[in-house]
């Protein structure tokens, strides 16, 4: 099969489950579309951004959307829960979100965005004013009603799998909160987000993106998210994305991990017995 060409990465974590549980981890995936809504910067932008993408990854033989394609159909051979954790698309253009829109129809799964879901440019920091970021982000809940972008969860065999919105390098109140109710459930915990806790969130001082005002309040939250993710005995572990890079750390004895970028052909699989 197609997918076979998919470079997995196996893990596996004990919870006391009644019954195993499969998840398979995409993350990074950066389509680069754009259609006759766009403009012609950004349709030179996106050919730009092909090409990087394409040196840094390992594609031919097929480019970001077919390995979306392809993990699509791996998960459902596996019976495994397909997670995304953003930057699915690059850059936020009328033909990425077209495409992906076209690819997720109909599909199950679950899916937190990443920084790359809320810019027009490409550049390191997002230089556009506050409201500009406002405006993307309502436009992403429009478009992907389907999913609620700050918080999911589903629970699977006693299992609780969460997805929790870090895409702008902290987490949301409202995120923070909706954690903190699915602990009193009383089920073990994998939680799966975009930056990965020990990259961008931990010990952080001030946001990545220039146009995110936090106040000190947003980092006390987003602080006590953290704490609990280490340390409440109820989280197996997290999962991100964001670094293109299969990676895993122990912090304060408890094992977290990064998964690379499905641009470059690669998935973390993920048994939970």
């Amino acid at each position: 099969e197609a997918y076979n060409m998919i470079n997995i990465t196996n893990t596996k974590l004990t919870a006391g489950l009644a019954h195993p549980v499969k998840i398979l981890h995409i993350t990074d995936i950066h389509l680069t579309y754009a259609n006759e809504k766009d403009t012609p910067e950004h349709h030179k932008l996106m050919k730009k951004r092909f090409d990087v993408f394409r040196g840094e990854g390992e594609f031919p033989p097929f480019t970001p959307k077919e390995y979306f394609e392809q993990a699509i159909a791996l998960a459902k051979e596996e019976k495994a829960l397909l997670v995304c954790t953003g930057d699915a698309i690059d850059i936020h253009t009328h033909g990425n979100i077209e495409v992906i829109k076209e690819i997720l129809e109909g599909e199950d799964l679950m899916f937190s965005p990443g920084g790359h879901e809320h810019q027009r440019i490409c550049r390191r920091t997002m230089e556009e004013p506050y409201p500009y970021f406002e405006t993307v982000r309502l436009q992403l809940e429009r478009e992907f009603s389907e999913f609620d972008l700050y918080f999911e969860s589903r629970v699977i065999n006693g299992l609780n799998i969460i997805t929790a919105d870090n895409s702008m390098d902290y987490f949301p109140q409202r995120t923070v909160e909706a954690f903190k109710r699915e602990i009193e459930k009383g089920f073990p915990i994998i939680v799966f987000f975009h930056d990965p806790i020990w990259d961008e969130l931990l010990n952080k001082k001030e946001p990545y993106h220039q146009n995110v005002r936090l106040t000190q309040e947003d980092y006390l939250r987003s602080g006590e998210m953290i704490d609990i993710l280490l340390h409440h005995p109820l989280v197996l572990t997290t999962v991100g994305g964001h670094g293109h890079r299969d990676e895993e750390r122990i912090i304060d004895g408890k094992n977290h991990y990064m998964t690379s970028g499905l641009f470059k052909g690669k998935a973390r699989m993920i048994e939970i017995i």
